[in-house]
C-alpha cells in the first residue's frame, strides 16, 4: 500500500487551501486540446507530422511510399495525446469576476473558451468533412468503408456516448486517413498499396463490430482502445523513411491484431452483456490490449530504433499466433499449440516493452504534467468499475451519488492538483479538482508496476516519472512503480 509521510501532509494542507471541489453541470467550459486542422484529400496530408523518421538517417527504405510535406514538421503526437494534453489559456470556471454566482454554477461558459462538446463537434466535423474528400480519391472499392467508418462516426452523436469511445473512435478514423491518402497517391508503390487497402477495410470492419451496441460497454471501451493505438503505426507505415523490414512487422502486428478483436466478438468470445467473459475472451482481450501498447511504445518518436525493431518483431509474432488462435479454420489441436507458444511469447514481449519504453530519450515533464499523462492514460486503460471502487474515497460527493459512467482524461492545474473530467451515469459532463498525490497512490494500486506497459504503453514513463517525483519531494511511495520486479 501507498505511504504517504508526514511532509505531504503539512504540503498538502497548504495546497488544499486553493482546491475547489466543484463538479460542473453538463456543457460547462472544460479545457481542451487545439483542433488538428489537417487539409485532407491531399498527397501532403499523408504524413501529419505526428512521427519523425523512425530510423536512423543512415538507414535507407527498400521502397518509395508518399514523400513527407515539406512543410515544419509539427509536435508529435505522445501515446494519449488527444485525451490528455494539458490546455493552454484556459481558466478556472469558478473564477470570473462577473459571473456573480457563488459556488460556480453559471448558466453559461465564459464567451471566450469553447466548451468540451463544440470542440468535439468541430472535431468530429473536420474529420468526416475529410472522409468524404478521400472518399472521391481512394479505389471504388474502399467507398463502402469510407461510408461505414462515417455511419460509425455519426452513431457517436448520442449523449449517452462515453467521452472516451467518441476520442477513440475519431482518433482511429484520422488515423485511416493516413493510409487512405497514401493509397490514394500515385508514387505509394502498388504492393504497398494493396496492403494498406487491406488495412482500411480490416480496421474498419473491426471498428464496426467492436463499437457495436450489443458489446459491453467497459469491454467497447478498451476494444476501441485497441483500436486507436494499433492504427497510430499507420504514420510510420506510410512513411517512405521507414525500413522495409519494420514496416512489414507493423503491418502485420495491426491487421492481425484487428482481425483477432473482431473474430472474438462475432464468435461470442467475449460473452455477452449479461454473461461474465469466457476465459478465452479474456485471452484475446488482454492479449489484444498488450499488442495496442506495442503499438503505442513503437509509434512513440522517442523509442530508439534497436528497441523498435526489437518490440515490433515480437509483437508480429504474438499478433500472428493470437490471430491463429480466434481463426476459424483452426483445428482444436493446433489452436492449443497456438495457445501455449503465445503464452511464452507474450512473456518475452512484457520484457521487451518495458526495455523499449524505458530506453525512451526525451526531456523531463513537470510533475503535473507527468502526473496528467499518468492519469489519463490509466483512465482510458482500466475499466471504470474498477477505477471507481479505487478512487472511491476521493471523489466528489455529487458523483459518488450519481455514480461515475466514464472517468475521461486529467488536466494539469499545478504541480499539486489535476482537474479531472468525468461522465456521470446521467450522462452529464463534470469536472472537479483532485489532489495529485492521494490520486497518483490510488492509481498506482490500481496498476502494479509488472502490467505498467503492457496497459498503458509510451505513458507508463510518466507514471515512473510522477513516482520519482513523490518520493523525492513528499517521501510518498506510489505502489510498486519504482520497484523493477514490480514487487
Amino acid at each position: 500500500m501507498a505511504r504517504i509521510s508526514r511532509r505531504y501532509v503539512i504540503h498538502a494542507v497548504n495546497a488544499s487551501l486553493l482546491a475547489t471541489a466543484l463538479a460542473v453541470p453538463a456543457g460547462m467550459t472544460v479545457a481542451t486540446a487545439e483542433p488538428r486542422g489537417t487539409n485532407r484529400g491531399t498527397a501532403e496530408a499523408v504524413v501529419r507530422s505526428t512521427e519523425p523518421p523512425p530510423s536512423d538517417p543512415g538507414e535507407g527504405p527498400t521502397t518509395t511510399p508518399p514523400t513527407p510535406s515539406p512543410s515544419e514538421p509539427g509536435e508529435p503526437d505522445s501515446p494519449t495525446t488527444s485525451s490528455t494534453a494539458p490546455s493552454n489559456g484556459t481558466s478556472d470556471d469558478a473564477t470570473s469576476p462577473t459571473s456573480g454566482e457563488t459556488d460556480g454554477q453559471t448558466s453559461e461558459p465564459p464567451p471566450e473558451q469553447e466548451t468540451e462538446t463544440e470542440a468535439e463537434t468541430d472535431e468530429t466535423d473536420e474529420v468526416t468533412t475529410g472522409l468524404a474528400e478521400e472518399k472521391e480519391q481512394v479505389p471504388e472499392e474502399l467507398a463502402p468503408a469510407v461510408d461505414t467508418l462515417l455511419g460509425i462516426i455519426g452513431a457517436l452523436d448520442t449523449p449517452e456516448t462515453s467521452p472516451q469511445d467518441r476520442e477513440g473512435v475519431i482518433k482511429s478514423a484520422e488515423n485511416l486517413s493516413t493510409a487512405l491518402a497514401a493509397i490514394s497517391d500515385p508514387r505509394t508503390p502498388p504492393e504497398l498499396r494493396e496492403q494498406l487497402i487491406a488495412i482500411v477495410k480490416q480496421v474498419t470492419s473491426t471498428l464496426e463490430v467492436v463499437a457495436g451496441s450489443g458489446v459491453p460497454d467497459e469491454e467497447r471501451s478498451l476494444s476501441i482502445l485497441v483500436v486507436k493505438r494499433t492504427t497510430s503505426a499507420l504514420d510510420i507505415i506510410c512513411d517512405p523513411r521507414t525500413p522495409e523490414e519494420l514496416r512489414s512487422r507493423l503491418i502485420a502486428l495491426v491487421g492481425e491484431t484487428n482481425y483477432a478483436l473482431e473474430q472474438g466478438e462475432e464468435r461470442g468470445l467475449s460473452g455477452s452483456a449479461n454473461a461474465r467473459p469466457s476465459r478465452k475472451a479474456d485471452t484475446v482481450q488482454s492479449t489484444s490490449m498488450l499488442l495496442g501498447s506495442s503499438a503505442d511504445i513503437v509509434h512513440d518518436r522517442r523509442t530508439p530504433p534497436k528497441e523498435r525493431e526489437e518490440l515490433a518483431e515480437v509483437s508480429r509474432q504474438v499478433s500472428s499466433l493470437l490471430r491463429k488462435i480466434t481463426d476459424p479454420q483452426t483445428s482444436r489441436k493446433e489452436r492449443s499449440a497456438a495457445e501455449k507458444e503465445m503464452e511464452d511469447r507474450t512473456a518475452r514481449m512484457k520484457d521487451q516493452q518495458e526495455e523499449s519504453a524505458s530506453a525512451r530519450k526525451g526531456p523531463k515533464e513537470s510533475l503535473g504534467e507527468a502526473a496528467a499523462v499518468c492519469s489519463s492514460a490509466i483512465f482510458e486503460s482500466v475499466r471504470d468499475s474498477s477505477l471507481m471502487g479505487g478512487l472511491r474515497k476521493l471523489v466528489p460527493a455529487a458523483w459518488e451519488d450519481e455514480g461515475v459512467k466514464d472517468f475521461w482524461k486529467a488536466e494539469e492545474k499545478s504541480d499539486d492538483q489535476l482537474e479531472v473530467l468525468a461522465q456521470l451515469r446521467n450522462n452529464e459532463r463534470s469536472e472537479a479538482p483532485f489532489e495529485v498525490v492521494p490520486l497518483i497512490t490510488a492509481l498506482a494500486e490500481l496498476v502494479p508496476r509488472d502490467k505498467l506497459y503492457g496497459t498503458l504503453g509510451g505513458s507508463s514513463l510518466s507514471c515512473t516519472q510522477t513516482a520519482t517525483y513523490l518520493e523525492e519531494r513528499f517521501g510518498v511511495t506510489a505502489g510498486s512503480w519504482l520497484t523493477r520486479s514490480g514487487g
